[in-house]
């Protein structure tokens, strides 16, 4: 399976969009609600508090129930949420590529 190439600047404005993926949960440090990012280089997502931005894990159960629709870039399907190389991914088996969750989301300290 290949991982589907994104120019950079496709990566940087989705990055930068206002558009933000809910962690379906509160945070324990502000009751607050919790937000998708990418926290670390290699693709690592968290969800952080979206007053504090403390981070929390993000578990494959979370992840998988998110209920995203990604269209695969090529056949337009909808891909599926699975582990990919220990990072969450959105899958195409028809095509054979995925697209990493963190590519979509803002880095952690553009919140």
């Amino acid at each position: 399976m290949k991982r589907y190439p994104i120019e950079q600047i496709t990566r940087e404005m989705w990055k930068s969009s206002p558009l933000r993926i809910s962690g379906n949960s509160k945070s324990m440090c502000c009751g607050e609600d919790t937000l998708l990012v990418q926290s670390m280089e290699g693709g690592f997502v968290t969800r952080n508090c979206s007053k504090c931005g403390k981070k929390t894990t993000l578990p494959e159960k979370a992840f998988t129930e998110l209920d995203l629709w990604v269209s695969c870039p090529q056949c337009r399907n909808r891909m599926i949420p699975q582990m990919v190389s220990k990072n969450y991914a959105y899958v195409c088996k028809k095509c054979d590529l995925f697209i990493h969750l963190a590519d979509i989301l803002p880095f952690w300290d553009d919140l």
